[in-house]
């Protein structure tokens, strides 16, 4: 594997997205009678709440990946280091593509103090809501002195780095070189957008998604919301929140949820029942990706 790979923080399965002294969604890992593990927001027999010095690995704060915009001042790899895409039979592809914009159901949202309201001493924005619809805009860089990556100020810390590693599973799944990619997130602006603040890893599979859709050109659905970590070896990982999750996909008037498996409890079960949603366990990129979009993840041409 090459060498950037190793540098990269994997963040693991924790919903970070929370307001100013709000607690984070806890997520707990159940053994089950048949020896399979689950992911559930609520504890129980077989069950242990996940410690984050235990099984999270830390965020390390000087290894950002995306700086806000410009995004023409920002690289996720450092000089020198090999491109991460896997090679194909004729290497990874530099193939020009059009342009593509991918909006994503990201259900990771809520609004923070904003600095006006703290100087004047005022009190929190109320919470606006644990999703919204994000652009993410994917074009081909002809120079090939990319990637280049860039991010809106809505975007925290941790939610910069799971689009660097979005970026980079999506690069690997569909051996594209990277140096001729540009990634542009923006939350649209709106006057129900003034203080949002987007952070934690959740949206990282639905951003891999849009970006690898984007390079190969195979539109997403419409109805769907997706939700869970990626990792650069192109696996899902487990988030927190589900059931709110459910909710706020219903109201965007989505109809289907693809979320990590090993999710699938009764009370999930019973919120996607009586939201009449489907709910879909995927594990890998490439099965989120087919239910997604409804074709196969592929090397680009």
């Amino acid at each position: 594997m090459d060498t950037c790979w190793h540098r990269i923080v994997i963040i693991g399965a924790l919903l970070a997205m929370a307001l100013p002294g709000q607690a984070e969604e806890e997520l707990f890992r159940c053994k089950q009678a048949d020896g399979s593990i689950k992911f559930s927001d609520h504890g129980g027999p077989g069950c242990r709440k996940l410690d984050e010095s235990k099984d999270l690995q830390p965020l390390n704060k000087s290894q950002s990946l995306a700086d806000p915009l410009p995004i023409e001042e920002d690289n996720l790899s450092s000089p020198g280091d090999p491109a991460p895409s896997t090679p194909g039979p004729r290497g990874p592809s530099s193939s020009a593509f059009q342009p593509a914009t991918r909006t994503v159901a990201s259900l990771v949202v809520g609004r923070s103090e904003s600095e006006e309201a703290k100087a004047k001493g005022k009190a929190y924005v109320p919470e606006f809501g644990d999703y919204a619809s994000i652009d993410l805009t994917v074009s081909h860089i002809p120079q090939g002195n990319g990637p280049k990556v860039g991010v809106s100020h809505h975007f925290g810390e941790t939610a910069r780095v799971a689009l660097g590693i979005a970026v980079l599973a999506a690069v690997h799944a569909t051996h594209y070189d990277p140096r001729f990619l540009r990634v542009e997130l923006v939350l649209p602006t709106t006057f129900l957008a003034t203080g949002v603040r987007i952070d934690g890893p959740s949206a990282g599979m639905g951003w891999a998604v849009a970006v690898a859709s984007a390079i190969l050109g195979d539109p997403l659905r419409s109805d769907i919301c997706m939700t869970g970590t990626i990792s650069p070896d192109l696996k899902v990982g487990p988030i927190g929140g589900l059931e709110k999750k459910i909710e706020g996909c219903h109201g965007m008037r989505r109809q289907e949820v693809i979320f990590p498996a090993g999710q699938k409890t009764f009370t999930v079960l019973d919120k996607g029942q009586a939201r009449s949603m489907k709910l879909t366990e995927v594990a890998t990129l490439a099965e989120a990706y087919r239910a997604a979009t409804g074709q196969e993840l592929r090397p680009a041409q």
